[in-house]
């Protein structure tokens, strides 16, 4: 077995999340975040977990400090962050530059997700059940490494929650309810599925002309 010899330094880093990475269909793995027109999946503290969800949202500004892992032999960079602030929108000649040019922890995420609302009015709805329901048929199907989980910010459909769009087919859907999450990810992600498969009559709206 080959031992990957590792340089750990400190980090500190100002950027913008794009969204949270989420397991057990609540749970925050990842931050995805944008710093220096490139985007870096960082690994919260099992510490500062919890909070995280109630203090920040997507396309919101954060001041990240952690430790960084580097592999001399692959490269493979490995950030995990022991403080997460959201700040106010920085000036640019004020954004720290202590992280080097090395590639993304995961490279490109891959194009295929599921957006999630998680405001409050969603949230409430059935969005966190809607999450583990989405999270265990991916599972079931073996898509969990080809499609992702998002929690978005507003979707602007309060009062239809949940509120879900498919990506990349841009496909929005309301009022889901979790017994329907087999029949979204067979319409959008099997689409060899053997004939007679159960594909429901989930309609979505009218595709948006953004997703943030």
């Amino acid at each position: 077995m080959s031992i990957c010899q590792e340089q750990k330094l400190e980090f500190n880093l100002v950027g913008q999340l794009l969204s949270f990475v989420i397991k057990d269909g609540y749970k925050i793995k990842y931050l995805r975040i944008i710093y220096s027109g490139r985007e870096y999946w960082i690994k919260p503290d099992k510490e500062i977990r919890d909070r995280l969800n109630k203090t920040l949202t997507p396309g919101c500004w954060v001041d990240i400090r952690g430790i960084k892992k580097q592999c001399f032999k692959t490269g493979k960079l490995k950030l995990k962050a022991y403080s997460v602030e959201r700040v106010a929108l920085p000036n640019p000649a004020e954004i720290p530059i202590s992280l080097p040019q090395s590639p993304p922890l995961k490279g490109k995420a891959p194009k295929a997700s599921i957006l999630v609302c998680q405001k409050s009015s969603c949230w409430k709805r059935g969005g966190q059940a809607i999450c583990q329901a989405l999270e265990g048929s991916l599972r079931d199907r073996g898509l969990e490494d080809k499609v992702q989980i998002k929690l978005t910010g507003c979707l602007k459909q309060c009062k239809q929650g949940p509120n879900v769009v498919v990506m990349p087919d841009k496909a929005r859907y309301s009022r889901v309810e979790p017994e329907r999450a087999i029949e979204l990810v067979e319409k959008h992600f099997e689409r060899d599925s053997p004939p007679g498969s159960a594909k429901g009559d989930l309609v979505p709206q009218e595709s948006p002309a953004t997703v943030r």
